[in-house]
């Protein structure tokens, strides 16, 4: 596959309230939501939230949804991939999504405070547990899914203790954690362009050899860091639906 160079870009809106917004395609409306969370004075997580309207366009869709936990990677935002949590939310789930303290696109990015991420993306489940949006959620079904250092993020998650409700995560362009894989087996999906000059390929196949469980390594041919993740882009199409199919696949939406 061949990809031309396109930079991950998106819109702030990340005021408090929750704005529906139209589809990107054929599919119910989706709303968009910024919930303040913090794990602590110097640890604030606003997290963005999309999920599938109700009948009055604002409220959620009726049934237990599955989460997906997003988190971006250094410099990044939440929102600049409304796109792709968009599709996840029209397919059923819950799409929840922190801007991390120290490695968000507002503040001075501290890379060294990766290693504490993971439990930042705990610490918002939890939260999400007991939220306004409790009473829809299929908390036992979570899926984790990041970009970048988003990815050694979620691949951190799956350390020893993690929560059984972890079923499944998804690796793009991310590098094996401090933390070794242990507790309950989760499949695990990894994408790498073969042409990533900011996180080589070797350091994604590092951390696939490295899990213990099912999992999937797939090559995006001629691709560089993540531009396969931006519409229109030529590897779009591909790396969204390859991405759902394996959240439909691990973790199912019943309606």
């Amino acid at each position: 596959m061949t990809v031309t160079a396109v930079l991950l870009v998106g819109g702030c809106g990340t005021g408090p309230r929750a704005q529906a917004h139209p589809p990107a395609a054929a599919g119910p409306r989706v709303v968009t939501k910024v919930v303040r969370f913090a794990r602590g004075a110097d640890r604030p997580l606003p997290t963005t939230l999309w999920y599938a309207s109700g009948p009055d366009g604002t409220g959620i869709a009726a049934g237990k949804h599955p989460i997906v936990l997003f988190s971006h990677g250094l410099g990044g935002l939440p929102e600049q991939f409304a796109p792709l949590a968009t599709t996840w939310a029209q397919a059923g789930y819950v799409v929840a999504a922190p801007a991390y303290p120290h490695t968000n696109g507002h503040v001075e990015v501290d890379a060294g405070d990766i290693p504490r991420q993971p439990a930042d993306a705990a610490y918002v489940l939890t939260k999400l547990a007991g939220g306004d949006l409790a009473g829809h959620l299929d908390g036992t079904h979570v899926a984790a899914v990041g970009f970048s250092a988003g990815g050694t993020t979620t691949l951190g998650l799956f350390r020893k203790g993690h929560s059984p409700a972890l079923r499944a995560a998804v690796s793009v362009a991310g590098r094996r954690p401090s933390t070794g894989f242990a507790g309950p087996a989760a499949p695990m999906l990894f994408l790498h362009g073969d042409r990533d000059p900011v996180v080589e390929i070797e350091a994604g196949r590092a951390a696939y050899a490295a899990v213990p469980w099912p999992k999937r390594f797939v090559t995006i041919h001629g691709a560089g860091h993540g531009q396969y993740l931006n519409p229109g882009d030529p590897d779009y199409p591909e790396t969204s639906a390859r991405i759902l199919a394996f959240l439909r696949e691990q973790v199912p939406v019943t309606r």
